[in-house]
């Protein structure tokens, strides 16, 4: 027989999911704690003892969501690949993201084009790490070859994480096959990856 506390999510669990589901849907100023309070099944209070209030609680929401990225990332590190390959790998991992139309992957895409302002620098420095990781690889790709050596690798870091942002946020308008994204971007690398 499985104990109580591990059949049932703890409350600061149930406070965190309640408040992903609303804020994948709505902005920032279109949740309140109320929302979470009944979505949640948590008394209100109790989300100021758990989280420290609304902002605090959305900065948590981010960094759960961004983790999905940071995790990839580290995934994507890890594999002996080339550079070349690295890129492909990653765009197809976030390309699996939406297709298991994942809300919060949407939540950080939102947030990057459509800032709430409420975790600026916290967005910020996540979204470092997600550059900082794309231009490492189109660096080392220069380096290596893989790479043609005249484009700056901040521009291409730059379109590469433009293109998949555009993607997320009209992948709901656009009616194709599940490889769009890989498809669309692998078009850009042909441009930049020697064969």
């Amino acid at each position: 027989m499985t104990k109580k506390s591990e059949q049932d999510p703890s409350t600061a669990d149930k406070i965190l999911e309640a408040a992903l589901e609303l804020f994948a849907t709505n902005d920032f100023n279109g949740v309140s704690i109320k929302d979470i309070s009944r979505r949640s099944g948590v008394n209100s209070a109790l989300i100021s003892y758990y989280f420290g209030g609304k902002k605090q609680l959305y900065q948590k929401v981010l960094d759960v969501c961004t983790d999905l990225f940071i995790n990839l990332i580290d995934n994507v590190n890890s594999q002996k690949l080339n550079p070349a390959e690295k890129l492909r790998l990653y765009v197809q991992s976030v390309a699996a993201i939406e297709i298991g139309n994942n809300a919060r992957a949407q939540l950080v895409f939102r947030e990057i084009t459509n800032p709430s302002g409420v975790c600026n620098d916290f967005v910020k420095s996540k979204l470092m790490e997600i550059h900082e990781f794309l231009l490492t690889i189109v660096e080392e790709g220069k380096t290596t070859g893989k790479i043609y050596p005249k484009f700056e690798a901040s521009h291409v870091a730059f379109t590469l994480e433009s293109i998949i942002s555009f993607f997320f946020l009209t992948t709901h308008l656009v009616d194709e096959e599940k490889t769009f994204l890989s498809d669309v971007v692998n078009s850009y690398l042909a441009s930049v990856i020697k064969v």
